[in-house]
């Protein structure tokens, strides 16, 4: 018997996309939030810096 050869049922796929949507939302949520309370700076800022640290 060799792993990972065996079909995942459709309740556990779609148990998995709900989990993987559900915290995909949350991060939206979450980033929504901070948009609406800080407004712009922060995302300003944390693209600024992200590309800063890449070059």
């Amino acid at each position: 018997m060799s792993i990972g050869t065996e079909q995942s049922n459709p309740m556990e796929r779609r148990a998995g996309f709900a989990l993987v949507a559900g915290a995909v939302l949350c991060l939206v949520g979450s980033g929504s939030l901070l948009w609406w309370h800080y407004g712009g700076a922060i995302f300003n800022d944390l693209v600024l810096t992200t590309l800063a640290w890449c070059f």
